[in-house]
């Protein structure tokens, strides 16, 4: 039944790659079980609602994967925050804002290479830590928390919509596993908080030294392309996390957002300076510190750029043998 499939697609996007067919396959089995004794009993096919019944004794997708973990993690401060479902996909995100703090520890880095005192380091470090961390596990809290109160508040009958030729692979094809576009729209979301915020306060990334360093005014042309990515990334997340059987539109997003990564790597390559010193007189050579931040600076947006070529490749390539052959989602994404 197509009501079994679709719930059978969802659970498998959510499994682990090396168990999910011997998984599913067992799962098909007792759920065919299921349908098949209590066709027998009632001396009839079974309705649709009657076979929804027995998904729903089976579980949320989320939740029936969690239990085939070996690693039953969860987040706890005397009780449980986070339960097992969601705590993968939290872990991700917040690995995903751990990319924000790195832009940090490279400024620092430069200021101790140039001798300049960075005594209050540990406390910035931490304090830029410990506001993401709570933003993202308020959200993954509240999430939980409706998943733990209303835990039968999902439809395996709901259909996916009309089909887009242009847009989906073949019917029996696996689709995007909704929570991953949903952590990467909440981690995106934190960024652009962060950026607006560093806008106002360049402290969150300078942290003391903000007294004698300052963005260079060539960040000001590079404002509005990197709320522009951030936003695609977000719409991109929206709409896959609404059509997870869009599969060739999240490869062409992914790769229009990996050409966007690299221009902007480009000009800001192109920039020059992008901090300078609003300090030019004191005990300690201010230029020549903005001048080693703006050295090391380079680094990570060349490791930057490489990165996404790297990416956009395997994206290309998932485009190709998508429009080739039905290609496991679920597979591609965590070999990738």
């Amino acid at each position: 039944m197509q009501i079994v499939d679709r719930y059978l697609k969802s659970l498998k996007s959510c499994l682990p790659a090396a168990q999910a067919d011997d998984i599913i396959n067992e799962l098909s089995e007792n759920i065919s079980s299921q349908i098949d004794d209590q066709e027998g009993d009632l001396g009839r096919t079974l309705t649709e609602p009657e076979v929804e019944a027995i998904l729903k004794q089976h579980g949320h997708p989320l939740v029936v994967a969690s239990r085939y973990r070996q690693e039953q993690r969860s987040v706890s401060f005397g009780r449980q925050v986070i339960g097992p479902a969601l705590f993968p996909f939290y872990l991700r995100v917040l690995k995903f804002n751990l990319g924000l703090t790195g832009v940090i520890v490279f400024v620092f880095a430069a200021l101790f290479a140039s001798g300049q005192p960075i005594g209050t380091f540990p406390q910035v470090f931490f304090y830029q830590l410990s506001i993401q961390f709570a933003i993202v596990t308020l959200i993954f809290w509240l999430m939980d928390q409706h998943f733990t109160k209303f835990p039968d508040r999902w439809d395996p009958r709901k259909p996916y919509g009309m089909r887009s030729p242009a847009m989906t692979l073949p019917e029996d094809s696996a689709r995007l596993p909704r929570a991953k576009p949903i952590s990467q729209l909440i981690g995106l979301a934190v960024g652009l908080i962060w950026l607006r915020a560093v806008q106002h306060s360049q402290f969150l990334i300078f942290g003391p030294a903000a007294a004698f360093l300052s963005l260079s005014p060539a960040w000001s042309r590079f404002y509005v392309p990197i709320v522009a990515l951030i936003l695609l990334g977000m719409i991109h997340a929206g709409i896959n996390a609404i059509r997870p059987d869009w599969v060739r539109f999240h490869w062409l997003m992914s790769i229009a957002t990996r050409i966007g990564e690299l221009m902007l790597c480009y000009f800001l390559i192109r920039a020059g300076s992008l901090v300078v010193s609003v300090n030019a007189s004191g005990p300690v050579d201010y230029p020549r510190v903005a001048q080693i931040v703006n050295q090391i600076s380079h680094y990570p947006i060349w490791f930057s750029a490489v990165l996404s070529i790297v990416r956009l490749a395997k994206d290309l390539r998932q485009l190709i043998l998508g429009a080739a052959r039905s290609v496991p989602i679920g597979h591609a994404e965590q070999k990738s």
